[in-house]
């Protein structure tokens, strides 16, 4: 690479991941995690290696940024070779798919995600059927084979037909196709009903914001906007334009520096950002942890409510924590288990209204569709910020847009707000 290029060059990557200016000069060291991820993520792509390994590349990432990208690696030179828990995102770079199987073999597919998945179950339809005739044929000569006996007129017929049988299994039998583990163990989550409130549920009224308190300073300004049971929205926006601090002020962990945010006495909210397993004590056991936070029971619909052990199992079971993973310690576990315990306590809280910040980080895509099966079955209200395009289009009613102090109501759904963003980065590209 001709030196002359490398500032430009590394200033083209860090844009497009999400850097202003100002961040691109500032030391690494005051970043947080997730901005030092998209400064690791930039110096391999800088390198252009001839084979480039990532591991969930769109993590930490919003969405523009998750646009971006696609488009840098569908243009890759090189070859590429990544994990990733976003079909959308593997659908817009893959041209092949890797299956691990069961046995511990590799098998390379055609394709993007959406071509494996229709040529495998294709495959897998026609390995069934050609199993189930295999063995039905085998099943009706070895019942020919037993009613001969020892018939000696019928002994000929008998052995031709054990001949049929052992050439069958000497060319090799069909194996039966095997379910998928993940499905086997996927989650289930669940959110409870709670009581219905009279709305406003929370409302905005004429609401600034900035963390200085100065008006120049205003991420927002003059907020006018409301939250019921039956909102289903998903907050987008660039970088820095405050989706989370939106978050945070309906939380009220943040107060207005003008207006107020008016809430439901009645209230209660249910939140998950990706800091919340700091609250759990990776010391402690999944069914210890909960016994110790909830010693006098936890909220229902129908009061307070005493757990016992066989209670708390089943609870830690229908959000995919089962087995021994129910007494080991989670300092043990991987990143999926203890995340699926901040999705129970958010379940325990009995929750009018989920604000969820980026919640599927360490979750793979069979958990991710569970997720979005128990929002659309949950009677609450629902505010999510999420990098994964297809959560978001299996949930989310409205697309609210957080940009220039200000939130505005998309008039599309999320994949007519993924092709705006692509014009955007077309324009890169094309600069």
């Amino acid at each position: 690479m001709d030196p002359s290029t490398f500032e430009p060059r590394a200033c083209e990557l860090l844009h497009g991941l999400g850097f202003t200016p100002q961040m691109m000069q500032k030391a690494t060291k005051d970043m947080s995690g997730g901005w030092r991820m998209r400064v690791a993520l930039a110096q391999a792509l800088f390198v252009e290696p001839m084979l480039l390994i990532l591991d969930e590349p769109t993590n930490h990432l919003d969405l523009g940024a998750c646009v971006w990208l696609e488009e840098y690696l569908s243009r890759y030179p090189n070859t590429l070779l990544f994990t990733s828990h976003s079909e959308d995102f593997m659908n817009g770079v893959c041209t092949n798919i890797m299956q691990l199987t069961q046995k511990g073999t590799l098998v390379v597919w055609g394709g993007n995600y959406d071509q494996y998945i229709k040529t495998r179950t294709e495959v897998e339809k026609n390995q069934l059927t050609k199993y189930k005739k295999e063995q039905d044929d085998i099943k009706h000569l070895q019942e020919f084979i037993r009613s001969c006996g020892t018939y000696a007129n019928l002994r000929v017929q008998a052995e031709s037909k054990q001949k049929i049988i052992d050439k069958m299994v000497e060319a090799g039998l069909t194996e039966k196709p095997m379910p998928d583990p993940s499905y086997e163990r996927r989650a289930r989550f669940s959110f409870p009903d709670s009581e219905k409130i009279s709305p406003p549920v929370m409302a905005f009224a004429s609401v600034s914001f900035s963390y200085s308190g100065k008006k120049e300073d205003h991420l927002y300004e003059k907020l006018e906007l409301g939250v019921d049971l039956d909102s289903r929205i998903a907050l987008v926006g660039p970088n820095g334009a405050g989706k989370s601090t939106l978050l945070k002020l309906m939380l009220q962990q943040i107060e207005p520096t003008e207006g107020e945010v008016k809430r439901s006495g009645k209230l209660r909210i249910g939140h998950y950002n990706q800091h919340s397993e700091a609250v759990l004590d990776l010391e402690a056991t999944p069914l210890q942890f909960l016994k110790d936070l909830y010693p006098e029971g936890i909220v229902t619909i129908s009061g307070k409510k005493k757990m016992e052990d066989p209670e708390w199992r089943g609870k830690l079971g229908s959000f995919g924590i089962t087995g021994d993973f129910q007494t080991r310690k989670m300092k043990t576990m991987s990143d999926a288990p203890p995340h699926k315990m901040v999705m129970l306590l958010m379940a325990l809280v009995n929750p009018h209204v989920l604000l969820l910040d980026e919640p599927t980080n360490h979750l793979d895509m069979q958990c991710i569709d569970a997720l979005a099966k128990a929002i659309n079955k949950f009677s609450g209200g629902v505010v999510l910020v999420s990098h994964d395009f297809r959560l978001i289009s299996q949930v989310a009613k409205e697309i609210w847009v957080c940009d220039k102090k200000t939130v505005s109501k998309w008039e599309g759904d999320i994949q007519s707000y993924k092709k705006h963003l692509k014009k955007e980065v077309m324009k890169k590209f094309k600069a």
